[in-house]
């Protein structure tokens, strides 16, 4: 049983990311515009008969879930898991008076809860003051070993988050905006994202506190007007240099409207 990871889209614009094995397959975010999208994008994964199948919503803002992908969610009859403090903020902003009577819509708290082959603890991240939001640690036993999945968006705090990437097996994590092109293109809904200086901050103090390397790190949520994959990575590789780390694991950035590549986690 192998291990894997893609984003389907990742920026301000959209959001979704699909793990999965043989027999599961999870789904973070929906953050597509149009039932056709959602269905093209999410259908080859949460559609395949046998297999474990639910969406975790990281929140409720309109670039992580919407009325439209709810919709086909409930066609494919899944599973969609949202924290406790968000149902209502999901069903008042996204429901649109739709009864969404067949939508599996469950709830989860701060506890670890199981999905099929994965083991998932909640993360809460300090991001918009009204949107309750989390990241997600996932971990899966394929063969004799444990692996461990992190993915972080949405967030303006990271020194709380250092234990919670140290020695994963991938990382998934935003890298929001650069902080010159900021000044250009000012936006007030930044402060509540991560800038690549303080991902790369974060990713530094992770890694020296690790026993081992990363399996690999994806840099996502990149802003298309503020940002740009290479100044994503840019910050990364020179924050590393400057703490005298070597960058030794594979490190992308997710194309922003685009499937990224299949990561093999774990062949």
């Amino acid at each position: 049983m192998g291990l894997y990871f893609k984003s389907l889209c990742s920026s301000s614009g959209g959001n979704s990311l699909v793990l999965w094995t043989e027999t599961t397959c999870i789904a973070v975010d929906c953050g597509f515009g149009s039932m056709k999208r959602c269905r093209a994008a999410l259908g080859p994964y949460l559609a395949e008969p046998g297999r474990t199948r639910a969406v975790l919503l990281s929140h409720a803002h309109t670039d992580h879930v919407s009325h439209y992908p709810l919709r086909v969610l409930e066609q494919l009859a899944v599973p969609v898991y949202v924290h406790a403090g968000s149902r209502d903020l999901l069903t008042e902003r996204h429901f649109n008076g739709r009864g969404f009577a067949s939508l599996d819509l469950r709830t989860f708290e701060h506890e670890p809860f199981v999905i099929g082959d994965f083991t998932i603890q909640p993360i809460e991240l300090e991001h918009h003051p009204w949107f309750p939001t989390f990241g997600f640690a996932f971990q899966c036993r394929v063969g004799r070993r444990p692996y461990r999945v992190v993915t972080l968006t949405d967030f303006c705090r990271w020194d709380t988050l250092v234990d919670r990437l140290q020695d994963a097996d991938f990382v998934f994590v935003e890298s929001n905006h650069d902080l010159e092109l900021l000044e250009l293109y000012y936006n007030p809904n930044s402060r509540f994202h991560s800038p690549n200086p303080d991902t790369a901050r974060l990713l530094c103090q992770a890694r020296r506190h690790s026993r081992r390397p990363f399996g690999g790190v994806m840099l996502g949520h990149i802003s298309p007007q503020r940002n740009r994959p290479s100044l994503a990575l840019e910050a990364a590789q020179t924050a590393f240099a400057d703490n005298g780390l070597a960058v030794d694991f594979p490190l992308y950035a997710a194309p922003l409207r685009e499937p990224s590549e299949t990561i093999v986690i774990a062949p």
